[in-house]
């Protein structure tokens, strides 16, 4: 089920139409068939909460849906494929989802810990990962 099946069968499951739903989220009622058909990309994470809260569906349930549709379009433009992908660790997932919930500054003093432990490595390898991240970070 893509995103915009799951986003119609329960729009329709509430009965609310395009139209009621497009002006509850101040846009038109074309973007909400352009949704539903997947002729526009999968919302942001902060359009899923506005219509998680006015159909009254659970946020990450519709979220899951969008993300991984976003992800699918994103990897497509850009020539990538699932087997291509590196699987992250436990240890990985972790320390993203740790990272994930820090605020800005101590996003920040982080990436700043990162740079100094790693400056001084004599691998080359390391060093060239050290300044992909420094100029993301």
């Amino acid at each position: 089920m893509t995103f915009g099946d799951y986003l119609k069968n329960q729009r329709k499951t509430r009965n609310i139409t395009q139209e009621d739903l497009a002006k509850s989220l101040g846009v038109s009622s074309v973007f909400i068939h352009q949704l539903e058909t997947g002729k526009v990309d999968a919302p942001s994470v902060d359009r899923c909460q506005q219509l998680s809260n006015i159909i009254n569906i659970p946020f990450q349930q519709l979220w899951n849906f969008a993300r991984k549709e976003r992800m699918k379009r994103f990897m497509e433009k850009e020539g990538l494929k699932e087997e291509n992908l590196e699987v992250l660790s436990e240890e990985e997932k972790m320390l993203i989802s740790l990272f994930r919930t820090l605020d800005y500054d101590l996003k920040n003093d982080f990436n700043g810990m990162i740079y100094m432990l790693f400056r001084h490595a004599k691998d080359h390898k390391i060093q060239q990962i050290l300044e992909k991240f420094m100029k993301c970070a």
